[in-house]
């Protein structure tokens, strides 16, 4: 029986007696294929997105819903929907409850997981798809992106085509197997690729600021916005770097995750050399349900990845990169000091999240709860969150003027932008 989103909360509290945690192993084994289908006579589909924290968003639909927002992430193996809208409901068929844990430091999320969906993409469709469904917001993308995100789809898209993302013209292409044209791979390096847990992972060197060198298998996460994530953990002492900060990393299935990020000297991706890209280092709390998966390393981000033309091909396990014209550009982390977010996606009304120590936003009196009302004398509410970032986003030692809504009172600020690491 189909049954609504929006009906979750209610489902979680009333079938929790009727149906054990832990069914997350089970395996859904339909009769009939699950993959992606073409129109017929098409060999290629393209589909423009947006790109926005280095997060690539596309637009979908489950069975009868509206059009939805989610983000491509390389990292996950199963369809996850996130949120919806207030008025917006998705109904999904063959219901069960299940318990998932991950990155972050609490104990896991419940869950709902639903079969035998359909969903369709720019002309593709793909039937009997799984699909899972978060308890409770824990990701909170679309005020992080400024605008509605409703889940993130991973495996599904990436396991029976070749898929070609261009972050440079923001379109990915989705190729059936065997007609990627061949003169576009003469251009591009091949990477390998293991794929384990519908998840692809990928060997490469990092080189310590001492020169010391280390192999390491790391995820290729386009979902993961910053450059590399590392567990310290798994590497000698010389790879954590001497000079970090403490920081909030982000979230994942188990909350928060906490730890510091600092450069290290290089990474070494076949012939590729990246010099001074930051990496994030978890504490261990964060990473305690994780570290031990398949003696992996960490997670390669996509501030690495947007810097190339990238292509995937599951089936003959490899990458193949070609550099775009970001990939000289320096590594930096948040220049104003500050986490900016939307909290009405969709509205251009942008508010402080967070403030780091001794950071430029410190320094110019800003504080969490702000509200950024205008930027050199544009007005916030009259251009886009990309836009907004855009502005803190620059390059190091560039001025900023802000005028700053608090309690209901209306200041200047003065940031200047500035390389904390």
């Amino acid at each position: 029986m189909p049954v609504s989103v929006r009906q979750i909360a209610f489902l979680l509290l009333t079938i929790g007696g009727l149906l054990a945690a832990g069914k997350a192993n089970a395996q859904f084994k339909p009769d009939q294929e699950t993959a992606f289908q073409f129109p017929k006579g098409r060999h290629k589909v393209r589909i423009p997105f947006k790109l926005i924290h280095n997060l690539i968003i596309i637009p979908l639909q489950i069975n009868d819903s509206k059009t939805l927002h989610f983000v491509v992430d390389t990292g996950v193996n199963v369809t996850l929907i996130i949120e919806t809208g207030q008025y917006d409901s998705i109904s999904l068929i063959d219901v069960k409850q299940l318990f998932i844990r991950g990155l972050g430091q609490g104990e896991g999320v419940e869950a709902l997981l639903s079969q035998g969906n359909r969903m369709r993409l720019a002309g593709l469709e793909a039937r009997n798809q799984e699909i899972m469904v978060l308890g409770k917001n824990i990701f909170d993308i679309s005020a992080r992106v400024g605008m509605e995100v409703n889940g993130i789809i991973g495996y599904p898209l990436f396991k029976e085509f070749v898929v070609d993302i261009n972050y440079a013209n923001r379109v990915m292409t989705l190729y059936k197997p065997g007609h990627y044209p061949a003169r576009r791979l003469k251009k591009s390096v091949t990477i390998p690729l293991t794929i384990q847990d519908n998840k692809p992972y990928v060997e490469l060197e990092v080189i310590a600021q001492n020169g010391d060198k280390h192999p390491v298998k790391l995820i290729v996460d386009t979902g993961m916005s910053s450059t590399m994530l590392l567990y310290p953990t798994s590497l000698p002492d010389s790879f954590v770097p001497d000079q970090t900060i403490a920081a909030y990393l982000g979230r994942g299935l188990n909350g928060d995750i906490h730890g510091n990020i600092g450069r290290i000297k290089a990474i070494r991706l076949g012939s590729f050399l990246l010099e001074r890209p930051m990496a994030s280092f978890p504490d261990s709390l964060s990473v305690r349900h994780s570290i031990a998966m398949h003696d992996r390393h960490g997670n390669l981000g996509a501030d690495i990845l947007q810097r190339f033309r990238v292509v995937f091909d599951y089936k003959n396990g490899q990458m193949q990169l070609t550099p775009n014209y970001k990939f000289n550009r320096p590594f930096y982390y948040n220049l104003s000091g500050m986490e900016l977010i939307s909290p009405l996606p969709g509205y251009n009304v942008y508010a402080i999240a967070d403030v780091l120590p001794n950071s430029p936003a410190s320094k110019a009196g800003l504080k969490k709860g702000d509200s950024i009302i205008s930027i050199n004398g544009k007005n916030c509410f009259l251009i886009s969150y990309e836009d907004v970032l855009h502005h803190f986003q620059n390059w190091p030692g560039r001025t900023l003027t802000l005028r700053v809504s608090r309690d209901a009172e209306v200041f200047t600020a003065t940031l200047q932008l500035q390389d904390l690491i």
